[in-house]
């Protein structure tokens, strides 16, 4: 209908010119015409139509960008600009606020309750989270993942959009040496202009390592004949690794900030840090979980994230070897569940084996040692431990791990024991108390806050070391393995023990 409506038009409107005879010789002609034409012309109009919009779109999302660009980095200017007078405003009047960010680390609400018991107004802020848990004050997954989906040249912006937003509002800022609030100027560490802007905001900023964001290969091989890097199946996949530029990396970071801060074996990799345990343990979370001494076959949890980092292959091969033997163990291994599901395993458990290969005991053995149970992990020396002579770990290698649980099969009636003690040393020396105490140290060593502000961090840190002294310890819960005994690892020539 639409070919001969047109067609009639065409006749009548060319008819004054166009003789019929011609008409009716083009008539065939000109149904074709149309009709490809008719055709065609949708595709025609399309194309044209792309790349009229595809240009007006370049034209807008280059315009958005520039508005965007001008509009955080005004906004930062002007945070950076009154930052500092915001913060001595509400440091002399002991209103701090505290942020803590962004590695989504199990403790980091924790360390942030820590800074609230000093008297701070403290947040957590992530970008990511994992199955571990996901109780982050701020978590803006969401929207960082959104613009980096379908929009990724506003990532910049929104960068410094956030970047702006934390110091307006917060005065202390404590990050991981992967990254800060934006992203890392190379394959990882805390941006050095973020650490420059917040500086001359007038902010004290802290560093903390949870290990892969520190650890480099050749340092940690040199440690000794057991490391973190001794079974490790695809360098330089899961850590830094790169000696050369991880320690410029680092080096860099740690001159801009106010305290760089490690604990354990990450000792070694961060320059001139500050040795402080700031792993909190949530008591009110884990209860303690009673062993019952001799019934049925002795119970092993272990939990590792990765295996090859535990030693879990040697804890797997001495188990072996001693059920051959004719010894009654249970074995019990998760990986990738919940925090809540490691807890409950682990108050089911007679022994929980941590690490063997290490050279310093983590957050598991911490966890452990809350549910009331004795701990199986390596400890390469009595410095690296909080009150050591408190301490019931059972230090162990894989050279000794077979005969150290043969010796805990052969005593299981002190296992309760020394697991009390290790509920009372987590209490008296882990618990969200025990950090806050130590980060108000860190504070009156490093921050040079006003008076107010230190007089309250001064006043809480002696109500937490009071109370600290009304937490008795077990009674005869000493071991043959303990930390303060020494290195369990025989020496190896050439390298540094």
């Amino acid at each position: 209908m639409l070919v001969k409506a047109l067609k009639g038009w065409w006749y009548e409107k060319s008819g004054a010119f166009v003789p019929k005879a011609a008409q009716k010789l083009s008539s065939f002609n000109l149904d074709w015409f149309l009709r490809d034409s008719l055709r065609r012309l949708p595709w025609r109009i399309l194309r044209t139509s792309e790349n009229k919009i595809r240009s007006l779109a370049a034209s807008l999302v280059a315009r958005t960008l520039k508005a965007a660009t001008d509009m955080s980095t005004r906004a930062l200017d002007k945070a950076v600009r009154n930052g500092p007078e915001k913060s001595r405003r509400r440091l002399e009047k002991g209103k701090g606020r505290t942020l803590w960010g962004v590695t989504p680390i199990l403790t980091l609400p924790l360390k942030a309750r820590a800074d609230r018991l000093l008297g701070f107004k403290s947040h957590s802020l992530v970008f990511v989270t994992y199955y571990i848990t996901r109780n982050f004050d701020f978590n803006l997954r969401v929207l960082v993942n959104g613009v980096a989906r379908y929009a990724p040249g506003l990532s910049p912006s929104l960068d410094k959009l956030i970047l702006a937003w934390a110091i307006s509002r917060y005065d202390v800022f404590h990050y991981f040496y992967d990254r800060g609030l934006m992203a890392p100027a190379t394959r990882f560490g805390i941006n050095p202009m973020e650490l420059d802007l917040l500086r001359a905001a007038g902010k004290r900023v802290y560093g903390y390592a949870y290990g892969a964001d520190v650890r480099r290969r050749k340092a940690t091989l040199a440690l000794g004949k057991w490391n973190f890097c001794s079974d490790c199946p695809e360098p330089p996949k899961f850590c830094i690794c790169d000696d050369e530029s991880g320690s410029q990396i680092m080096q860099g970071m740690c001159e801009k900030l106010t305290a760089a801060n490690a604990l354990g074996d990450m000792l070694t990799y961060v320059p001139k840090a500050r040795s402080m345990h700031y792993w909190p343990i949530d008591l009110d979370k884990i209860a303690v979980a009673p062993s019952k001494p001799g019934s049925g076959p002795l119970r092993i949890a272990h939990a590792p994230n990765h295996g090859h980092f535990k030693g879990t292959h040697y804890l797997e091969e001495a188990i072996d070897r001693l059920k051959q033997a004719g010894h009654a163990i249970e074995y019990i291994k998760v990986q990738g569940v919940p925090n809540t599901e490691v807890i409950r395993l682990f108050g089911e458990a007679d022994l929980v084996a941590d690490q063997f290969i290490g050279g310093a005991y983590g957050y598991t053995a911490l966890e452990a040692m809350a549910c009331g149970k004795p701990v199986l992990t390596y400890v390469r020396s009595s410095d690296l431990v909080e009150a050591v002579g408190e301490c019931p770990l059972i230090n162990v290698t894989p050279d000794t791990l077979e005969a150290t649980l043969r010796w805990c099969l052969e005593n299981r009636g002190k296992l309760a024991t020394i697991g009390a003690q290790g509920r009372a040393y987590v209490e008296r020396w882990h618990s969200v108390d025990a950090v806050a105490g130590r980060l108000g140290k860190m504070y009156q060593d490093t921050a040079d806050f006003p008076p107010v502000t230190a007089r309250r961090v001064e006043e809480s840190r002696a109500r937490i070391e009071v109370a600290r002294e009304t937490i008795a310890q077990a009674q005869e819960w000493h071991h043959p393995y303990l930390v303060q005994n020494g290195d369990p690892s025989p020496p190896v020539a050439g390298l540094a023990p």
